[in-house]
């Protein structure tokens, strides 16, 4: 059932409510259309639902037939199918589990670092590091089938990686069309004006330099995980 069946379907409800009432009155339709003041070809087109019945007129209804207006819709079984349609296309903004990142790093130092650093953050945040660059494309293309995962939020890349290097790493996560929007943030030494314009050309969401000092380097990381996972609409299933 679409949406204009289902706003059929509670317009004929309310009519059948009126035409109820109505006979239990004894009235006719010529005399409730009266005291309504429209004519009787209008009560015919509201008691068949053929003529959706304002909130005004809802309201004039009632008063007259001596009921609260929440009688009308009393007992209506709506189609609950609709409700979850409509609530599955609306952007959910409160989180209900870790945030979730996956960090692509070969230095398992770093990797202690960038975790501790969000330890002392508010928000709950799960890191799943990889060393192996190439890994990282089977497990994101197969992160259901495979390895029974779902996607990350976010994709935290450095950029000096052995063997595939990470901007090799990030044009082949941007040739996927699945991964083509998965939020890809560079965090690297790098100090090339050269490397920053390749990665954002190739779809980079950031590119962060690392911070000496450690003050300054968990400030920065906890800016980059309240960004992704509250001032941007990200799924939050």
């Amino acid at each position: 059932m679409n949406i204009t069946e289902h706003q059929d379907q509670i317009y004929a409800y309310v009519g059948q409510r009126i035409r109820d009432r109505r006979k239990l009155l004894k009235l006719n339709q010529t005399e409730l259309a009266e005291l309504m003041g429209f004519s009787y070809q209008q009560m015919q087109k509201y008691e068949t639902g053929a003529s959706h019945v304002s909130a005004g007129k809802l309201l004039l209804f009632a008063k007259i037939l001596n009921v609260p207006p929440n009688y009308f819709y009393d007992g209506i079984k709506l189609e609950e199918t609709i409700g979850k349609r409509i609530e599955a296309t609306v952007i959910q903004k409160i989180r209900t589990r870790a945030f979730r990142i996956l960090l692509v790093e070969d230095n398992p130092a770093d990797v202690i670092l960038f975790k501790k650093a969000l330890n002392e953050n508010k928000e709950p945040v799960d890191v799943q590091a990889v060393h192996a660059a190439e890994t990282v494309i089977d497990l994101l293309q197969n992160h259901d089938t495979k390895f029974d995962q779902k996607l990350p939020d976010l994709v935290v890349l450095d950029l000096s990686l052995p063997k595939l290097g990470g901007l090799d790493l990030l044009k082949s996560i941007k040739k996927h069309p699945i991964l083509l929007g998965l939020p890809v943030v560079i965090l690297t030494n790098s100090i090339n004006i050269s490397d920053m314009v390749e990665a954002y050309r190739l779809g980079a969401a950031g590119f962060i330099q690392k911070s000496v000092d450690m003050e300054e380097y968990i400030e920065c990381m906890q800016h980059i995980v309240n960004y992704w996972s509250k001032a941007v609409a990200l799924p939050c299933a």
